[in-house]
């Protein structure tokens, strides 16, 4: 078996490696399929003649059979037909007839006469009578069909006491029967004789497929039938031949005829093994033959295939391996064939063309060894510098992925809360709204305090953090700190010890600073300890002469295993990074703490075991006496203001003559948001400036009632903001409130304010501080505005922005309507629709300047679509502005209304 194995892997080697094996197998196989078409082809001709011709003496045997029995059929019953032409008294008159009848008409057994009331006239029969001694003849069918005038054959009939016959019914002239019994064997013997070929033979089936009449009598006898086989329930009676597989399981090419006047079928068969003799003994001579044919052709193509081509192809492998063993001086032999000459001198050229270039080869290749050295040289630069990549961008990713879970969080629950709130406020309830808005502010302050750590860590690795020396109380200091993280303590079941003298002394130094560095370790504590305590002891030591305080945290939490240590603090770094960490956090913390005990000449150190619990110790000097700030830069580490934003002035400020004015100069628009949505329009208007050189000029145009400073301002450091205000005489008075990040900055101010407000500024103490400062009370409106106007939404917004700018405000849909508002209750100023129903906006204005009431009212045409010179024209000296609906800004309808009721009262005053 395995040398059967070996054997078929050579030949399947040999078979793809030798072109002579591949030739002779591409022309074995078109040869071999050209003479299987060929044999195909033949033999297809040749048994179709052969079928045709089978058919053609098929189908003449079977109508010759069909036109037998049916003569056979006719005769015998013109004997009846003889009979019931007679008169039933002839009949009866006559006893002999049908005797003699008997005995010159042998197919019959037995004849009877019947009237037309089922009575029998007279009778003879070769046996015992049948037919007449029916006592039932009235219900016979061959009685009830024969006296309907029709011809009665019917089934095949086997009797122990006759022998196999049909019987035959016709109907008598004087409306009687005669019938008589037809024996089969006759009709057996007719379709036994009927013979084509060897062994092809006929039978007879009725419409039910029962064969009544077959070469071998026995499957008439046993009533076999055909009735559910393809030959008598697929093939029509229509003589053409078909193949099937007849009763006897034969591949038989059978013919199938209708016997005329009968329901009967004939079908004739032959079997297909001598139908196709012919045709099958033609074919294998024809194969053999173009076998034969087939291997001379092969054996003289491989001999013409090896003197031409082999040949050749073995001097140019002969000459190949001298040219690979470098010998180049020795040409290739050039044959007498032109096309092998041809090849032989192309390969003669091409070793002159190898001697000339191996010189040059042999030069290049030092040169080429030089090149490939840099270029490793060049790729492992490379690859360095793709692994710092990779680096910097994981780390990259595990930033992001840390900050955005941190960060959504917190916004996650405010904006949840703020949604939850809009439906309990929509559907009026409000059990549980405060306890709302108190998750929103918790919410609020833990991403306040994430952004603070982001900001504060930046700051000092930018060499922005400033220090700010001052003396605090240590005890005090630690009870602040305590007290903030005692929630965080209850939330994980943890007890909190503390172990500090009353008089532990005073530190001179930033407190803030180790304040915060204190809270990042006692909240780390509680977040990595459940259900355990938090000891937190403060002492006091010296040190080379110099005072000292240590803070320690100690906790029973689950430890740090050695090898993380190193993590701790890294910014943005935890000792579990991965997705699935139970601990949340943004890894700030403890370098936040580091960095900051470092800020006031501090350090901290850690011991810890797993599952045993961590050690953390602050120890920063008692005092800083020569404290060296870091260089600050009071600008906030964020980009100048957009190039696109259009600073306001105040002539383009919409403000209500009368309304006390709030100047919020602040770049972060959520405070003026703020300032807007909190200050009611009743006591002050706030206008917000985005930059300082932006306040400074608001403040000199508007004259406000109380400026809003922020500290932090993208052109201008506060401070400078700050001296300018105080220097000019007309704002040296009016009342100025800090705004600020840095609740230390305040001890660096040497010009006296009204407030200083640490962001994030508390809403109450907001309103507080307007209220205390804002005293002006908005006039009441005696006049109002009616607006003109079709667009129910855009009517509403106009009308929304006018009240919150302190006008009064009416609105009609329509031109009409509006001059009934104007005759009857005359406004300050109309804003008008150009295009309106029932009068449209030059209509109106026809009217309005015809009636004395409207002759001098203001109006403020808004149109949607460009109007024309000669429009504008005639506009001119009925409106006092044009609009454009496609450049829609509510700001400058606000101005535009503003600047002429001002132009009004100026003139009315005059």
């Amino acid at each position: 078996m395995q040398s059967m194995h070996e054997w078929q892997q050579r030949l399947h080697q040999y078979l793809s490696t030798s072109l002579r094996a591949k030739l002779s197998f591409f022309l074995s196989l078109m040869l071999t399929l050209i003479m299987l078409v060929a044999a195909v082809g033949v033999f297809r001709f040749i048994e179709s003649i052969e079928q045709e011709g089978w058919a053609g003496r098929q189908r003449e045997a079977a109508q010759n059979a069909v036109r037998t029995i049916d003569d056979f059929l006719r005769r015998i019953e013109d004997t009846l037909a003889l009979v019931g032409a007679l008169s039933a008294e002839q009949v009866a008159t006559s006893p002999e007839l049908l005797p003699a009848v008997l005995d010159r008409a042998p197919a019959w057994i037995e004849i009877v006469r019947v009237t037309r009331d089922g009575r029998v006239i007279a009778k003879a029969t070769r046996d015992r009578s049948l037919l007449g001694d029916l006592v039932t003849i009235p219900m016979a069918n061959w009685f009830q069909q024969a006296r309907a005038g029709q011809r009665y054959l019917g089934p095949l009939s086997v009797t122990f006491n006759s022998e196999p016959y049909i019987i035959v019914a016709v109907p008598a002239n004087d409306g009687g029967v005669v019938a008589g019994r037809l024996r089969m064997n006759l009709l057996w013997e007719t379709v036994a004789t009927i013979r084509f070929g060897r062994t092809g033979h006929a039978y007879i089936v009725d419409d039910q497929g029962v064969i009544i009449a077959h070469t071998d009598p026995q499957l008439a006898l046993n009533y076999t039938s055909i009735g559910n086989r393809p030959e008598f329930r697929e093939f029509p009676p229509d003589g053409f031949q078909r193949f099937y597989i007849n009763l006897l399981g034969e591949e038989t090419l059978g013919v199938a005829l209708n016997i005329p006047t009968t329901p009967w079928r004939l079908i004739t068969e032959i079997p297909e093994s001598e139908a196709t003799e012919l045709s099958t003994r033609s074919g294998i001579i024809f194969t053999i033959s173009l076998i034969i044919s087939g291997l001379v052709i092969l054996l003289a193509t491989n001999y013409l295939l090896d003197r031409f081509i082999f040949r050749i192809l073995a001097e140019l492998r002969r000459g190949a391996e001298r040219v690979g063993s470098g010998d180049l001086s020795q040409p290739l032999p050039v044959p007498q064939e032109r096309e092998v000459a041809q090849v032989a001198s192309a390969f003669n050229t091409m070793m002159s063309q190898l001697r000339a270039r191996n010189a040059e080869i042999a030069r290049q290749t030092e040169s080429l060894k030089a090149e490939v050295q840099e270029r490793r040289r060049i790729e492992q630069e490379l690859i360095r510098a793709r692994d710092a990549a990779e680096a910097a961008s994981r780390a990259k990713s595990t930033f992001l992925a840390t900050m955005s879970h941190e960060l959504r969080t917190p916004l996650t629950a405010i904006i949840g809360y703020s949604q939850l709130l809009e439906q309990l406020v929509d559907k009026g309830i409000y059990e549980t709204v405060a306890h709302d808005v108190r998750r929103i502010r918790a919410a609020g302050n833990h991403l306040l305090t994430l952004i603070n750590d982001i900001l504060d860590i930046s700051k000092i690795e930018a060499g922005r953090m400033t220090i700010s020396v001052e003396y605090a109380d240590v005890a005090d200091l630690v009870r602040d700190a305590v007290n903030t993280v005692l929630p965080q303590m209850e939330k994980n079941h943890n007890r909190l010890q503390l172990h500090c003298p009353p008089d532990i002394g005073m530190l001179n130094s930033d407190a803030t600073k180790v304040r915060q560095a204190l809270i990042n370790l006692l909240s780390n504590a509680a977040k990595f300890t459940e259900n355990g305590t938090v000891t937190l002891t403060v002492t006091r030591y010296e040190d080379e002469g110099r005072l000292w305080f240590r803070f320690t945290v100690a906790d029973t939490g689950i430890g740090i295993p050695p090898d993380k240590l190193d993590k701790l603090f890294k910014a943005f770094s935890q000792i579990d990074d991965s997705p699935t960490r139970k601990y949340g956090g943004t890894g700030l913390g403890l370098a936040l703490s580091q960095r900051l005990c470092e800020l006031v000449g501090g350090r901290i150190t850690v011991q810890s075991t797993v599952g045993v619990g961590s050690v953390f110790t602050i120890e920063v000097p008692a005092s800083l006496s020569l404290p060296t700030p870091v260089p600050a830069d009071h600008s906030p580490d964020r980009s100048v203001a957009d190039e696109h934003t259009v600073s306001e002035t105040a002539d383009n400020l919409p403000v209500p003559t009368g309304q006390a004015i709030v100047l919020v100069i602040d770049d972060d628009p959520t405070i003026g948001e703020l300032f807007n949505r909190l200050i009611p329009k009743t006591e002050a208007y706030v206008v917000v400036a985005h930059t300082g050189a932006e306040g400074l000029r608001l403040a000199a145009d508007l004259i406000p009632e109380l400026i809003v400073l922020d500290m932090n301002l993208p052109d201008l450091n506060g401070i400078e903001v700050l001296a300018r205000l105080r220097e000019d005489p007309t704002l040296a008075t009016i009342p100025i409130v800090v705004l600020t990040i840095d609740d230390q900055a305040q001890r660096g101010l040497t010009f006296t304010v009204s407030e200083y407000l640490v962001k994030p500024v508390a809403p109450d103490k907001l309103i507080q501080v307007v209220q205390q400062h804002c005293r002006r009370t908005p006039n009441e409106a005696t006049d109002y505005i009616l607006i003109v106007e079709d667009n129910q939404a855009l009517a509403e917004m106009v009308a929304r922005t006018l009240r919150t700018a302190g006008w009064h405000t009416e609105m009609v849909a329509d031109g009409e309507a509006g001059l009934i508002t104007v005759r009857s209750k005359p406004p300050s100023l109309i804003l008008l629709d150009y295009l309106l129903p029932k009068l449209d906006g030059l209509q109106f204005l026809e009217a309005l300047r015809a009636d004395p009431v409207g002759r001098n009212i203001p109006v403020i045409l808004m149109t949607a679509r460009d109007l024309s010179a000669d429009e504008r024209q005639r506009l001119a000296s009925s409106v006092n502005a044009i609009l454009s609906k496609a450049h829609f800004d509510i700001e400058q309808i606000v101005v535009s209304i503003r600047d002429i009721l001002q132009t009004k009262s100026t003139i009315i005053s005059k």
